[in-house]
This record gives structure tokens, C-alpha cells and sequence, in this order.
């Protein structure tokens, strides 16, 4: 072997071992930066756990409750019948108070046991006016809990059925 080879092949090895070192050094750095910003996120974390309530000049809940009892106007129960009287047969098995494409509603879901069809029913929290009425819907389609009384019904409460963007089960509007 040459000497000129020699040093060439020394030279490798010394930049290939600078090279792991230089390396090796990045990666210790940014494991302890890493820790570092690690420890000072905790650190950050236990003082807003250990911060005292505070209280702000605006609340969302206040507002939002203020917001709910100015504009609602209608009863639930008011609603219901008027649900209720939208579907020949009718009986409101649940709904709740929401939202809808912006507008602050009732949503009902009424079944026709006659028929054995359940529909929703938007009712206006305002003033009390059928905003939409579905068509009917076997209620044998929403779901595993079809079988039971309340077929609409999944699990824990929730809804079943075709209506599921509206706050209703799992099926065709899902």
C-alpha cells in the first residue's frame, strides 16, 4: 500500500469519526433543549393548575345563558305538540334544544307507531312554527336497537336513525 493511500484512508476515518462526533453532539443538544422545553411546559402547566380563579369582565357562559332566555320563547312542551302534530299519529319519543344551520331550534323525533315510521321535526324556539318536517323512515332502519320500543334510541341516550347531523343516529344524513 502506498503511503499516498495510506493518508488518504486516515484522512477518511478522522472526518467519518469528526463526522459521528459532530453528530453524536446534535442529537445531546437537542435532547437536552428537547428536556429543557419539556420541563418548562410542565412547569408552565402546574402553575395555570395552581392558578387562583379568576374572574374576567366577560363570561361566555353568562352570555350564553342571557342569549338563551332572551330568544327562546317557546316552551319545550309547546314544541312537542306542535312536533307532535306535524306526523299523522304522532308521538314524540325525545328531542332537544340546538342549533341548526344557525338558527336556534327544537329538534323532535316523532314516530308514527301506525305505520311504524319516525320522522324529524325542526320547530323554531322563537316563535313556534314547523321550520321542516321529514319524510317518514321505516323505524326497523335505525339500527341495532330497532327491535325495542324507542327503536330510534342508541346506547346512552343518543339518537339513532337517519338524522344523525341533526344531533340524530347513524344513518343516511350521518
Amino acid at each position: 500500500m502506498s503511503t499516498k493511500n495510506f493518508l488518504s484512508s486516515k484522512k477518511v476515518i478522522v472526518v467519518s469519526i469528526l463526522a459521528v462526533v459532530a453528530v453524536s453532539a446534535i442529537f445531546v443538544v437537542s435532547s437536552m433543549m428537547m428536556a429543557q422545553a419539556t420541563a418548562q411546559q410542565q412547569q408552565q402547566q402546574r402553575a395555570m393548575m395552581t392558578m387562583p380563579e379568576i374572574k374576567g369582565s366577560v363570561s361566555v357562559a353568562n352570555a350564553t345563558m342571557g342569549f338563551i332566555s332572551e330568544n327562546v320563547k317557546v316552551p319545550f312542551v309547546t314544541a312537542a305538540n306542535t312536533a307532535q302534530g306535524q306526523v299523522a299519529n304522532g308521538t314524540v319519543l325525545g328531542g332537544h334544544l340546538g342549533v341548526v344551520q344557525g338558527y336556534l331550534v327544537y329538534t323532535f323525533f316523532v314516530a308514527n307507531t301506525s305505520n311504524q315510521t319516525g320522522h324529524l321535526v325542526v320547530v323554531d324556539a322563537g316563535n313556534g312554527q314547523a321550520l321542516y318536517t321529514s319524510e317518514g323512515h321505516t323505524l326497523g332502519s335505525f339500527g341495532p336497537m330497532s327491535g325495542h320500543w324507542g327503536g330510534p334510541w342508541h346506547g346512552g341516550g343518543g339518537w339513532g336513525g337517519p338524522w344523525k347531523g341533526h344531533g340524530f343516529g347513524w344513518g343516511m344524513w350521518h
